[in-house]
């Protein structure tokens, strides 16, 4: 209830007496709201601001993150290419080997069968000689063809490091992301926490 003075004469609530409606208790209740909803008003800007600043934060950390571990699958990519480019060249290596090797085979047979039909001198200790060359070349061949091998199980272990290396990437980046979205859901739900907070103590005051 007002407690304004009534003055007869004018019909109204005069200059001696309050003419705002309300109690002065009831009137400064309601100014204090209001200070304390515009207060409030405000510091919802700054946490919807700080709601914002953490989404660019963590939206730049996963850009930084995809770059740090694209960097990373290239250098695996690279090594692998290379690889690649050194087993093309073991097999050129072998094939240009195994073709001399015929070539070489095919000659040398050639020549004896030539000696032979022309009656040239071909003892028995000629015929031992030809096939310990025979063997010679045989042998040669079998350990070029073993170091071939050996260079391509060389090259096929380091694939499979680097298949390795690269499916090490892929976890280290999926664990590196969890964390990351981890703690940015921790970060948001304290700005929720916040905002509740704020619209809860917003009733408040619209009640008064």
């Amino acid at each position: 209830m007002s407690s304004a003075k009534w003055h007869p004469a004018s019909g109204q609530f005069g200059i001696f007496g309050d003419v705002q409606p309300g109690s002065p208790e009831e009137r400064a209740a309601k100014s204090s709201a209001e200070k304390g909803l515009t207060a409030l008003e405000a510091y919802e800007a700054q946490v919807e601001g700080r709601k914002g600043d953490i989404e660019g934060y963590y939206d730049e950390q996963q850009a930084l993150l995809e770059q740090e571990y694209g960097v990373r699958r290239r250098g695996v990519g690279l090594q692998q290419e290379r690889l690649g480019l050194q087993g093309q060249r073991i097999e050129a290596q072998e094939s240009q080997t195994l073709t001399q090797f015929l070539g070489d085979a095919y000659s040398f047979r050639k020549q004896s069968d030539v000696e032979k039909a022309t009656g040239g001198i071909y003892s028995s200790e000629a015929e031992r000689s030809t096939g310990r060359r025979r063997a010679t070349m045989s042998d040669m061949m079998r350990g070029r063809q073993e170091q071939f091998g050996f260079q391509q199980q060389g090259l096929d272990i380091s694939g499979r490091e680097l298949g390795l290396q690269g499916e090490g990437i892929d976890i280290a980046q999926a664990r590196s992301l969890a964390d990351l979205l981890k703690s940015q859901g921790i970060e948001m739900s304290g700005i929720e926490d916040l905002l509740y907070q704020i619209e809860t103590e917003r009733i408040s005051y619209e009640g008064v």
